[in-house]
């Protein structure tokens, strides 16, 4: 086995595979929107984002919602990949605060507010503008101020890991569990499905100690697995990004593999936090916060099935050797307990589980 590779466990996720009809037409949106903006610098990076099949993604997640309306929130991934490989996981700016901050600063300011131009422009910025005034031309208004405030946390969260990367070192296991949501703009994901599949959660639902706990729990998983599915390719490419291998390996002075149980066992716990509060929420719950979590559903699913397909995360080039392979499913999580982690940034997801 490769140094850079991982020996994966199999996956656990109760939930079945599904997938929108109309994957391939909205997957032609996106791709002729990647072309119109040039989200690339050559024809080889060009098919290696195209390659990313992140309509595929969004269309398991969404599999009922309108074409037009999946595409429009499908282009935030696109960008985002590209985004993430120019600036966030490489490159020298990736590793300095003081550099990344402006740059991240104008980007969020184009989320607040398109029109906003600068003097100095970053590139895909008129991409980033376009994709925002498709996304909230459906949205409604809260759905615009949650647009805005997501997108926001997200590039808090990249500026964030941009100072661990600074210091050359991992954050402790217990922040990265409070920050991973934000680093890999879950939150905003939330908001997206919400506007492409035209529901709103009341005020009070959204702001619920169970919904919070749900919503924060189910980012977390969902960007463990992606973790776990990355950390091959970020480890050969050498990305600054902070990932929960390397997080355990160096809070417990162990190698990658030996790390290995320990994600599982920490993924599987917040699984079960999520599912027991999805099932403390579903019988009194309205149609608009069921069809969030069969959003939250649909997106566990759909992370697994695309994300050991997609070449981002598989292999750099056609005829190379994989950078992973899937490991399989397994029928039980691998560490059941219903007790919480002891995690004191997470820990309160487990008291709203078991109210």
């Amino acid at each position: 086995m490769s140094s850079r590779k991982i020996e994966l466990l199999p996956f656990y996720c109760p939930f079945e595979e599904m997938v929108n009809p109309e994957l391939d037409a909205i997957e032609k949106i996106c791709v002729d929107w990647v072309d119109r903006f040039h989200l690339y610098q050559d024809e080889g990076q060009r098919n290696r984002l195209i390659a990313t099949k992140a309509a595929e993604v969004y269309s398991r997640a969404l599999p009922r919602a309108e074409p037009e309306r999946v595409a429009d929130v499908a282009k935030w991934l696109y960008w985002g990949f590209a985004t993430d490989d120019m600036v966030y996981d490489n490159g020298p700016v990736s590793i300095s605060t003081a550099d990344f901050l402006p740059i991240v600063a104008r980007l969020a300011r184009i989320t607040d507010e398109p029109q906003a131009s600068f003097e100095f422009e970053l590139p895909h910025s008129d991409a980033l503008r376009d994709l925002t005034v498709a996304i909230t031309r459906r949205a409604t208004p809260t759905q615009r101020i949650d647009w805005r405030n997501t997108a926001r946390a997200w590039f808090y969260g990249m500026a964030w890991d941009s100072a661990n990367g600074e210091k050359g070192r991992p954050p402790s296991l217990n922040d990265y569990l409070m920050m991973r949501m934000h680093t890999g703009g879950l939150a905003s994901w939330a908001t997206t499905l919400a506007i492409a599949d035209g529901f709103e959660l009341t005020a009070r639902d959204a702001d619920s100690g169970p919904v919070r706990a749900l919503l924060e729990s189910w980012s977390t998983l969902a960007l463990i697995i992606n973790d776990l599915m990355s950390y091959a390719k970020e480890t050969q490419r050498g990305d600054t990004s902070s990932n929960i291998i390397s997080v355990i390996a160096s809070e417990n002075c162990c190698s990658p593999q030996d790390a290995v149980p320990q994600a599982y066992a920490i993924l599987d716990r917040i699984s079960g936090a999520f599912l027991r509060l999805r099932g403390r929420l579903l019988p009194d719950a309205d149609e608009d916060l069921c069809r969030l979590i069969k959003g939250m559903e649909n997106t566990w699913r759909a992370i697994l099935d695309w994300g050991f397909t997609t070449p981002r995360y598989t292999r750099s080039e056609p005829n190379a050797e994989p950078y992973q392979t899937f490991p399989g499913w397994t029928d039980e999580p691998h560490d059941s307990s219903p007790d919480p982690l002891p995690y004191q940034s997470i820990s309160w997801w487990w008291k709203e589980a078991s109210a």
